[in-house]
């Protein structure tokens, strides 16, 4: 198997907190599945994440707020409006302290309308953020909305990807996804993250968001979820949509399935979490130049998210110039990072 030769590490997906919301969040998840995911000091202390980055080779992270945001804001007991811009300032502190080393994301109050928008701009352009953060839900409203294309059209005029987070999974899912009567089901991270991102795709290319928006770039966990396992399954329904119309039997009127492939060159998808052959598949479905490092730390350590995300690259069948590109050139190109 081809291995690539040692290169410049870029992690697309990493997270940091400002420690006036980390800590209310520690204390506000206390005792749930995921409490000890979070107890890193490297989540609310930036110099502690640059020590792991040159320790375990990584040159350069792209750096959001995972799915917690808003449940961190709350947990301070602070306004919407008042958390994301307490973020969007400390963000903008650890890019500065570490130009080249730290891209940071601007966060976003999904609910807070034209106010919002302005926060946004104002993180873009007076705070030069380089990424917007979005989760794939938010309480059941996907990002198919209208009240998001502002976001998106602002995305396309400062040429910076939308970083979309796995949300978790929709409210009335829960009782699949987490309970049974033998005890917890544990399947938030292993199967609700991966269902609300196919959702998310799912939903952004049906309802037209991707054609409406070509140049606003988007960035998807863990693959896109299911997403390049799929595009078979749409391509089935497209075309027994077009045969029943042809027959008569369905009015030319009726709605049209999307075929998913047409879209494949309009995101990017990262690969922390996965396997070798899922990384293979993704590879040929959407394409190497839109597959990008991601470790999710320190939801996990950095150390292990690279490890595992190291291992499936050497399990993938990808050839060693495919792997380097993955690792690195790939992630840099689409954050506007400088070698």
């Amino acid at each position: 198997m081809d291995q690539p030769e040692t290169s410049p590490i870029f992690d697309c997906h990493s997270h940091y907190f400002p420690e006036s919301l980390m800590v209310p969040l520690r204390r506000a998840v206390a005792g749930k599945e995921f409490a000890a995911n979070l107890q890193s000091s490297a989540w609310d202390h930036m110099d502690e994440q640059i020590a792991r980055m040159n320790a375990c080779g990584v040159a350069g992270s792209g750096v959001t707020y995972s799915a917690f945001l808003e449940m961190a804001i709350d947990a301070a007991g602070l306004s919407r409006s008042e958390g994301v811009r307490m973020a969007n300032d400390a963000m903008a502190e650890a890019q500065a302290r570490y130009p080249g080393r730290i891209v940071g994301a601007a966060a976003f109050d999904a609910e807070g309308g034209k106010e919002a928008l302005a926060e946004l701009r104002r993180a873009l352009d007076s705070l030069r953020m380089r990424i917007i953060h979005m989760i794939t839900s938010y309480d059941g409203l996907y990002p198919d909305d209208p009240r998001f294309w502002p976001v998106y059209e602002m995305a396309a005029e400062y040429n910076v990807p939308i970083f979309v987070h796995p949300f978790a999974y929709p409210a009335n899912w829960e009782q699949l996804m987490h309970r049974s009567a033998q005890g917890p089901l544990l399947l938030r991270g292993q199967v609700g993250m991966l269902l609300d991102t196919t959702l998310c795709i799912g939903r952004l290319a049906q309802s037209g968001v991707f054609d409406r928006f070509p140049q606003t770039k988007f960035l998807f966990c863990q693959l896109g979820g299911f997403i390049p396992f799929s595009a078979g399954r749409f391509d089935s329904n497209y075309l027994m949509h077009r045969y029943y119309v042809e027959q008569g039997m369905t009015p030319p009127s009726a709605p049209v399935p999307v075929r998913l492939r047409d879209y494949f060159g309009h995101f990017w998808v990262d690969i922390h979490a996965v396997d070798g052959a899922a990384i293979a598949c993704a590879v040929r479905q959407v394409g190497i130049d839109r597959v990008v490092m991601g470790t999710d730390a320190p939801y996990r350590p950095l150390e292990m998210g690279l490890r595992l995300a190291m291992e499936a690259l050497a399990e993938s069948g990808l050839t060693a110039e495919e792997q380097r590109r993955i690792i690195c050139d790939n992630g840099r190109a689409l954050l506007a990072v400088t070698p």
